[in-house]
């Protein structure tokens, strides 16, 4: 390991490479390694983890030559029989797997530690190879440990007999997630069935609350994990956000809508502040190689698309290349292979498949169009900017609607430019979200039960209770709920009980073990496949309506769809002239209370960030003129002829909790951005009503989620009877605590609006 430190030509370590050292390698305690993006967070966990499993493989002895000089390409090796996996590394990619199998295998080259990968992807060959001879490095996604212990349960002692570390890559990406709670899960059934307890390593560049991230990373004793937090980055940041206004959708004649469907050429009527990002997106990336974030996948296609075009006009080869995950491997691979080569520049518009730590090398900069998910996710996207001496370089790009005398007073606060501004503030102050806590899990639950059963060959509930529910993801399912939760699974042939006890699966569970889609925590729509001329483009999710003459945006490109293939959910298209993205818009991300608070100081402050362009400040300024033309700086009610907006300024979870809660009062009452919308009501009977939810007793969770129609979030929530499913709901999306502080507020500036007699426009 000296030696490939001394080949790289490295003088020093990185800040955390230096400080995990020496926890990592006595072993004997969790660690994770928080640092910023090419902070070296690998080598950080693997320059100690190989040294010490090398060191168990060739132990010293007196006589033993120095080190330094000890490694001899021409000499046989010599090593005792392994004796199973010795590092379990999880990622939440194939294409990391992929990146990391190649990056290990460059650090293993002295030593005689083998590393193996595991996914779809992998030849059956290799996992054969493994399986008769477990030893080294495993790579492998949650999924393919999940099919492991499925479809090899009996082995999988005997493959993780030597496991000494389970290192998790990307840490941040499974908290709070369904995803996440699977590797929990996955994590102590991995200690179960080997009897180790294997020091657990994690690696993340974007931690918002590492207390919590310990106790996931070690449920039952979070004190004990040890934080490697490096903040140390002296990269300077190049940084700009530009506003954009689109008038409102403009009504388009039955004849163009025609013309548009039949594939007449003629170029596609998209919105001007559209072709504007991406004229100033090709003067300003082109001859470089950059990263380009947008929010949908119909926004990739639609960027990718205009910016291929824009080439074509310039008469210059294309640059613009689109990634999304329903792209075949092959267009992705061919993506990355391009942001790569250095001798040739190449742009991927993409969605947040590029915003992990797949190997692309350096970028020149990174560009976001509309608002970022969270601040979090902006602060990952920014790291793969600037590595080593040259600046991170991010361009935000935001778009607002036009305003005249029929917007909604939502509209005029420019709500997004806001929030861009709120959340950049945050990530320069070094602040990040916290990812929610997902509650009772149940729907990842019923998975592992079903996961343990068919390992096993079988369980009784009491083994299953055991296994599961202990310290970690399903703590809060006490032995009354399991118990419900099993006749549940039984009423749907998930589960049948054998007369001495025994718990196997179903007919309906046979059936969902043995899909492949069973080993995900979380949903997999059904899709079309796109074909052009045999080869697979990718796949558009098969709720698109899709017929002969359909025109869509796919990879780029344009396509007129030519023949489908409904048994075989198969879709043959050939080149066109027009056409429009084919995805759902998708939900956005839930807004916490810390970026809400952040937006108020936003309007409150006089001071325009230098970051902003010329029209960016004019639309920031438009927002707080209409806040305070509103009266919101010092009120949370606004009210009009119609409608009654309420500005409590705190996170989506509560906005909706309360907009339940009052609907269930029989008050219409929606949550709109930053808002509660209340339809056909005077600011007196609204009062009233927030008052008698006050001043009686508050409800639990599950109580006001009985009112929810469809509370379906989760893979395997359909299981759910109605008690469960309210319990998992009201857990999962319902903030009953902050919906009360916040109707007390609101309550509070509703009397103050009566008795002032404040209202407007």
């Amino acid at each position: 390991m000296q030696r490939w430190i001394y080949d790289q030509g490295w003088t020093s370590l990185h800040d955390a490479q230096e400080r995990a050292i020496g926890p990592i390698l006595d072993g004997d305690r969790d660690v994770i390694v928080a640092a910023a993006t090419a902070a070296g967070k690998t080598e950080a966990a693997f320059l100690p983890i190989l040294s010490k499993v090398a060191t168990a493989i060739h132990p010293k002895t007196d006589g033993e030559r120095d080190l330094w000089n000890a490694y001899d390409p021409w000499n046989e090796r010599e090593s005792e029989p392994s004796a199973g996996v010795q590092v379990l590394y999880l990622s939440p990619l194939k294409a990391l797997i992929n990146d990391q199998h190649q990056r290990l295998e460059q650090l293993c080259e002295r030593l005689d530690v083998p590393v193996h990968r595991w996914h779809g992807d992998v030849p059956a060959t290799a996992k054969r190879k493994l399986v008769a001879d477990p030893s080294g490095v495993l790579l492998i996604t949650p999924e393919s440990l999940e099919a492991t212990f499925v479809n090899r349960g009996p082995i999988v002692p005997r493959l993780f007999a030597g496991l000494r570390y389970l290192v998790i890559d990307e840490l941040h990406s499974f908290l709070g997630a369904q995803r996440g709670v699977q590797l929990q899960s996955l994590m102590n059934r991995v200690d179960l069935a080997t009897r180790l307890q294997p020091s657990r390593i994690g690696l993340s560049a974007t931690l918002g609350d590492m207390r919590q991230a310990a106790a996931f990373l070690r449920p039952t004793d979070p004190e004990h994990v040890l934080i490697v937090e490096s903040k140390l980055d002296g990269r300077r940041l190049l940084l700009q956000m530009r506003g954009y206004e689109a008038p409102p959708p403009k009504y388009r004649s039955g004849a163009e809508v025609g013309q548009e469907s039949t594939g007449v050429e003629g170029e596609a009527k998209d919105e001007e502040s559209q072709r504007a990002i991406a004229e100033h997106l090709f003067r300003h990336l082109r001859g470089h190689d950059n990263l380009v974030f947008a929010n949908t996948r119909n926004a990739v296609e639609t960027y990718a698309d205009l910016l291929a075009r824009r080439c074509a006009r310039a008469r210059v080869p294309n640059e613009f290349w689109p990634h999304h995950g329903n792209l075949s491997k092959g267009i992705r691979q061919t993506v990355e292979t391009r942001i790569k080569d250095r001798t040739r520049p190449a742009t991927a518009v993409s969605t947040s498949t590029l915003e992990l730590g797949i190997d692309i090398g350096t970028v020149k900069s990174v560009a976001q169009i509309g608002p970022p998910p969270s601040v979090a996710s902006l602060w990952q996207r920014l790291g793969r900017s600037g590595r080593r001496d040259d600046p991170a370089v991010l361009r935000l790009y935001i778009t607002e609607r036009s305003v005249d005398q029929d917007t909604h007073p939502v509209d005029r606060l420019r709500c997004d430019i806001v929030q861009a501004t709120a959340m950049v503030r945050l990530m320069l102050g070094n602040w990040l979200e916290s990812p929610a806590d997902p509650g009772f899990n149940y729907s990842t639950l019923i998975q592992q039960i079903m996961s343990v059963i068919a390992q096993h060959g079988g369980a009784t509930a009491a083994d299953l209770y055991r296994a599961l529910c202990g310290a970690g993801p399903f703590h809060l399912v006490d032995r009354t709920r399991f118990a419900r939760l099993l006749r549940a699974m039984g009423t749907h042939d998930l589960l049948i009980q054998a007369a001495d006890g025994l718990l196997l699966p179903g007919v309906a569970g046979e059936r969902q073990i043995n899909n492949y889609r069973f080993y995900t925590a979380f949903h997999t729509a059904d899709e079309w496949r796109v074909l052009s001329g045999g080869r697979t483009l990718g796949t558009i999710p098969i709720y698109q309506p899709l017929r002969e003459g359909t025109l869509l945006i796919f990879a780029g490109k344009r396509w007129k769809v030519a023949g489908v293939d409904k048994p075989a959910r198969v879709v043959q298209v050939m080149r066109a002239a027009g056409g429009v993205p084919h995805f759902s818009g998708g939900e956005s991300p839930a807004v916490s209370d810390r970026v809400r608070a952040e937006m108020v100081a936003v309007y409150r402050s006089s001071d325009i960030p230098a970051w902003l362009d010329p029209n960016a400040q004019r639309l920031l300024s438009e927002g707080r003129a209409a806040f305070h033309r509103f009266g919101l700086d010092g009120a949370s009610v606004l009210a009009g002829d119609s409608e009654v907006l309420l500005f409590p300024w705190k996170g989506d979870r509560s906005l909706h909790t309360a907009a339940l809660a009052l609907s269930v009062q029989g008050v219409s009452a929606t949550a709109e951005g930053p808002a509660i919308q209340i339809a056909r009501t005077c600011i007196r009977d609204l009062e009233a009503t927030i008052r008698d939810l006050l001043d009686g007793p508050r409800p639990a969770p599950a109580d006001l989620a009985a009112a929810i129609e469809n509370p379906e979030i989760d893979k395997w929530d359909w299981v759910l009877d109605k008690t469960l499913a309210c319990e998992s709901v009201g857990a999962r999306v319902l903030d009953v605590e902050g919906a009360w502080a916040l109707l007390a507020r609101v309550a509070e500036g509703l009397s103050l609006d009566r008795d002032g007699g404040r209202s407007g426009r």
